[in-house]
């Protein structure tokens, strides 16, 4: 395996970045993150000019026929950028359609939802899925209704489509429901991470269809791959925290020296970019294999515990560099704290990951 980016996915990053900086700015991305955590504007240009949600997603559908690496670019500049959007939320219900849906059901509805016509929202963000269903379906005058809530769901409030994880037997089948179905309620909950808002899913007897092609192992693949991306976010977000204390290390001066010639600060930095380094190597290497369901299985939770563990050191670190101004919530750097914190417990922390990694690999 060439284990690095080829020079088109660099200046796809590159120019990714240069868009990012200009249309999600921090100013920015404070002014939407106090009105509600949704930048439309924002979001609406990526699907209909740069086809992010769509990337990996064959031609057929609607998608840009590339592969998870370039989506695992995408999240690294979202989650540098903080970006207000609903990336995670409506690429894990692609991807959930992607592979849990048969071939009527993807060319119904993942073409909305890569066409940023339709914002999507996987109704599951808990430790282990399988055993904290909450959500019982039941035939009701000839078709399938759900009961139950889920809680939290990233971005549920702005959602226009949820896939919802439903006991079933023992085990659990993943349904569709859309947001203006007769029975759904959508109820805002409070949030640690004001750009990443979450709600209430609330279903009273809710119409639903089954995606056909649920089975265990393919709900294992969608929640590897779901978490693959989320430590490439995780990923950038790090990187960003270097960035901001490594600039103002440079630029604060004391006792007529910058800041970052003191050798507590040198140390800092230099284990935060050992961290990076580290992380980004078993990132690169998550999303690269991929397509091989044995190493996923691997490299799926090994990636998202490291990446969470890098994420909150860096911020954790960044604040200490800035020293007092650091601990004001108006600096930028609480922003990537909250997101560490709230991002790291997704799908379980990084105990529960590690612990998942070792089931798997027999130890």
């Amino acid at each position: 395996m060439d284990f690095q980016h080829s020079p088109e996915q660099d200046d796809f990053r590159k120019s990714l970045r240069r868009f990012l900086s200009e249309h999600a700015a921090p100013a920015r991305v404070r002014e939407v993150a106090s009105a509600g955590g949704h930048d439309e504007r924002l979001w609406r240009r990526l699907c209909g000019e740069l086809q992010l949600p769509g990337l990996h997603v064959a031609e057929l559908y609607g998608g840009a026929g590339a592969s998870l690496i370039e989506t695992a670019i995408v999240f690294e500049e979202v989650g540098r950028a903080l970006a207000p959007i609903p990336l995670a939320s409506t690429t894990l219900a692609i991807e959930a359609v992607l592979r849990m849906g048969d071939e009527e059901q993807r060319s119904r509805l993942l073409p909305g939802l890569l066409s940023g016509e339709r914002i999507g929202a996987l109704a599951a963000a808990g430790p282990d899925i399988a055993s904290s269903a909450t959500v019982r379906a039941h035939r009701h005058d000839g078709r399938t209704v759900l009961d139950g809530e889920c809680s939290p769901v990233l971005h549920g409030y702005v959602a226009d489509l949820f896939v919802v994880p439903v006991e079933a037997g023992g085990g659990v089948a993943f349904h569709v429901v859309a947001a203006d179905a007769p029975g759904v309620t959508v109820v805002r909950l409070p949030s640690f991470d004001s750009t990443r808002p979450v709600a209430k899913l609330q279903l009273a007897q809710a119409p639903a269809e089954t995606l056909r092609a649920s089975s265990p192992d393919e709900i294992e693949r969608v929640l590897d791959v779901s978490r693959v991306l989320l430590a490439a976010e995780m990923l950038g977000g790090a990187e960003a925290c270097l960035s901001l204390a490594v600039e103002y290390a440079r630029s604060r001066r004391q006792f007529d020296r910058p800041i970052g010639s003191f050798q507590a600060v040198k140390h800092s930095c230099a284990e935060m970019m050992i961290e990076i380094d580290a992380t980004r190597a078993l990132v690169m290497f998550a999303a690269m294999s991929a397509m091989d369901r044995d190493e996923l299985k691997i490299t799926g939770p090994m990636a998202k515990a490291q990446a969470a563990e890098t994420y909150i050191l860096c911020a954790g670190s960044a604040i200490q560099v800035h020293g007092g101004i650091a601990f004001t919530w108006e600096h930028d750097l609480h922003l990537y704290f909250r997101r560490a914190q709230t991002t790291a417990a997704l799908f379980g922390g990084s105990t529960r990951h590690r612990a998942l990694l070792a089931d798997r690999a027999g130890l």
